[in-house]
């Protein structure tokens, strides 16, 4: 079997480059070992599998050497004696029973932190773009595991360098110039902003808090106003994906946007419009990994589609995957991005094996079969693929997956529909207000649905115990499956 997809060794090798460089970062001999490797490599022009492997070992000490560099870029040695700081907040506050809690970024745009304020009347007013100045110590992200979970690892992929708590009489508010900022920083802080008064405007509905948490999260992508009892429902139903903002939602804005504006005599100029609001939304929604990769996934369809190839392979996946790991190479231990690529490499090569089960002459002559069959296929796809890191880091299998994408897939489409609407007319009071009962309509019915589904009969298997050496053999015998049934049924494989 062979597979056109020739960056998918490569994305690997970088990615088990950033994970060694975690246990060896001396710049000298790294720069040194390139040097050599690619000399070498040079001279093995005529033997091309040699020449292959000495690329993707290239590949490996440019992985090592970009998660060193991201490594002590994040390494800060912070003041020993407290600091004046000026920053900027940068996200949603979240009230603690003790603190106000918020990220921001130094007036300079060089340092992510992590604030917690004393609560009190004044830090419950502080709001995303507000500047503040501060006069306490900063201090490292603190080393802190609780399962699987390493908070400093987090930390670091998010790119946070400190964390500081300050007592009410340690902070004041402060007038920050945005000018040092990047033209990045400054254009996701004004869209932030903008999400800011739309969560106002939406909280100002008076709406179920269930729903509103649905409504936010799936259309802004601000998850910090659910519910424990919510999110775990969801998990225990295999339906959180929805909750995250990721490629389905993109996708669905992308269709609803290619259908408004499908001028097919002029491709070039609708696909520019498309990608464009792609990327609006994501700025809008915060530049998540997951959302960031979808995005970059969408652009290059946009530019395939062009040309008239309108299809995805493993190969783009592969190429998104080294060009955000040169961006953010310590992205590789967010959750969200692992299961996002698995999710979507999963969709990509698993897919069409169980799609052409039934014959594609079938599904042409019977529209509904073949609508309904994709959903059932993708899902599965999709769930192979993610099953085993979800099993590792939650405990849990959800066994009536299908049966909750039935529900949530078409719930989803209608809600970021009316989303969409509410965003173009949140000015109109009326109309804001009208769209707004929709949706939360619409989420209740779906949290209605789901915990009606979470009750059914070993909904989820709990208390699944992995280790991480029992997840690489079953992503393995996943893999030599997925090869064993590609050669036995050639015809079934689309090649990436």
């Amino acid at each position: 079997m062979r597979m056109h997809a020739p960056l998918l060794p490569l994305a690997v090798a970088m990615m088990i480059g950033i994970a060694l460089s975690q246990w060896f970062n001396n710049w000298v001999m790294l720069l040194a070992g390139l040097v050599i490797v690619l000399i070498f490599s040079s001279l093995l022009r005529h033997h091309p599998r040699w020449q292959t492997a000495a690329i993707a070992i290239c590949t490996l000490l440019i992985g090592m050497l970009l998660g060193s560099r991201r490594q002590q870029q994040l390494s800060v040695e912070w003041p020993q004696e407290k600091a004046d700081v000026d920053f900027v907040v940068i996200s949603e506050t979240k009230t603690g029973e003790k603190t106000v809690s918020f990220d921001a970024i130094t007036a300079n745009g060089q340092h992510k932190l992590r604030c917690h304020i004393r609560r009190d009347s004044d830090s419950e007013r502080i709001e995303i773009g507000q500047g503040l100045r501060v006069h306490t110590y900063i201090n490292k992200v603190h080393e802190w595991k609780h399962g699987t979970s390493n908070y400093k690892q987090y930390m670091q992929c998010h790119g946070f360098t400190g964390e500081l708590y300050a007592h009410p009489n340690q902070w004041q508010w402060q007038t920050v110039s945005l000018k040092e900022l990047s033209i990045t920083d400054r254009l996701r802080l004004r869209f932030l902003i903008w999400r800011h008064q739309l969560l106002k405007h939406f909280q100002q509905q008076g709406i179920d808090d269930d729903a509103y948490g649905i409504i936010v999260a799936m259309t802004l992508g601000e998850k910090t106003t659910l519910s424990k009892e919510l999110k775990d429902t969801y998990s225990q139903v295999g339906a959180s994906h929805i909750l995250a903002l990721s490629g389905l939602h993109l996708m669905i804005i992308y269709s609803i946007i290619t259908l408004v504006i499908g001028w097919h005599r002029y491709r070039i100029a609708t696909q520019t419009i498309t990608v464009l609001a792609i990327w609006a939304f994501a700025l809008l929604t915060g530049l998540s990994s997951s959302v960031v990769r979808s995005a970059f996934m969408i652009s290059i369809y946009a530019l395939l589609s062009l040309g008239y190839r309108e299809r995805m392979s493993v190969n783009t996946l592969a190429f998104v995957a080294i060009v955000l790991l040169i961006i953010n190479p310590l992205s590789i231990y967010d959750l969200g991005f692992q299961l996002s690529f698995l999710s979507v490499l999963g969709i990509l090569l698993i897919h069409p094996l169980i799609n052409n089960m039934i014959k594609a002459h079938i599904q042409q002559q019977h529209r509904w079969l073949s609508s309904a069959w994709g959903l059932v296929t993708v899902s599965i796809a999709a769930q192979m693929s993610i099953a085993p890191l979800v099993a590792y880091h939650f405990g849990r299998f959800s066994t009536w997956f299908l049966l909750s994408n039935f529900i949530v897939i078409p719930i989803a489409w209608l809600i970021l529909n009316i989303a969409l609407l509410c965003m173009l007319f949140s000015w109109w009071s009326w109309a804001f207000s009208g769209l707004t009962m929709i949706l939360a309509w619409l989420a209740t019915a779906m949290n209605h649905t789901l915990g009606w589904v979470a009750a059914m009969p070993m909904s989820s298997i709990e208390g699944i115990s992995l280790s991480v050496v029992q997840v690489y053999l079953i992503y393995i015998l996943i893999a030599c499956s997925y090869v064993a049934i590609s050669l036995r049924f050639p015809a079934a494989r689309r090649s990436g």
